[in-house]
């Protein structure tokens, strides 16, 4: 099966030359294919926002803003999405990360709170296209797209008076998932944390 840019060329090479001025002595069309990525594991990669990697979550990390298990299920769930989405259970992900299903639960309600990812129905959990997304720019458009249709929908159920007001409406549903601001970041710690370290409690830092 050949593609409509390779029909064209086939065509205009099977054209004869122009009767007027120098004739044409020879034509070719070369095709040079990209070379695919390569990455580890089957999974492939996800396009992940730089900004997001250098900007906050590093901060978030370096700063203790995000505790080891909260750091962990967010790279866990951006590691597992394709097109924002994945189906798991909170025991599943305490299992693969070796910790209690308590401190996962915990940890998943601080990255919705900062609007990384959102919880649903039946397992599944939403991350941010914004921040993470496996799937082609049309594919993350739709995404974010239905997802906005998901925060108005939910706007108009559980606050009828919003129903009329489309200023309000689109006001608080840029204001919702999957919108991302940063989250306020605390300042600096007086030193460094080791591991073993008494002070790093997962229970305080949920």
């Amino acid at each position: 099966m050949t593609s409509p840019l390779a029909d064209s060329f086939a065509k205009a090479l099977e054209r004869k030359p122009p009767e007027r001025g120098q004739p044409v002595r020879s034509a070719n069309v070369e095709y040079t294919y990209r070379e695919p990525h390569s990455a580890w594991g089957r999974n492939g990669y996800s396009m992940v926002s730089n900004d997001f990697l250098a900007d906050v979550l590093a901060v978030l990390i370096a700063r203790y803003g995000m505790s080891p298990v909260q750091s962990a299920v967010l790279l866990f769930c951006m590691g597992r999405q394709v097109e924002g989405r994945l189906r798991i259970t909170h025991i599943k992900v305490a299992r693969h990360l070796g910790v209690e299903r308590a401190n996962v639960t915990r940890a998943l309600g601080s990255l919705e709170n900062w609007h990384m990812i959102q919880r649903r129905a039946n397992s599944l959990i939403v991350v941010n296209p914004l921040i993470c997304f496996k799937g082609n720019g049309d594919l993350q458009r739709d995404a974010l797209e239905q997802l906005r249709q998901d925060a108005r929908a939910a706007l108009r159920k559980h606050y009828p008076e919003m129903r009329e007001d489309v200023v309000a409406l689109e006001q608080a549903a840029s204001e919702s998932f999957p919108e991302f601001a940063r989250p306020a970041v605390p300042e600096p710690r007086t030193r460094q944390l080791a591991f073993g370290d008494k002070d790093d409690v997962e229970e305080q830092a949920c």
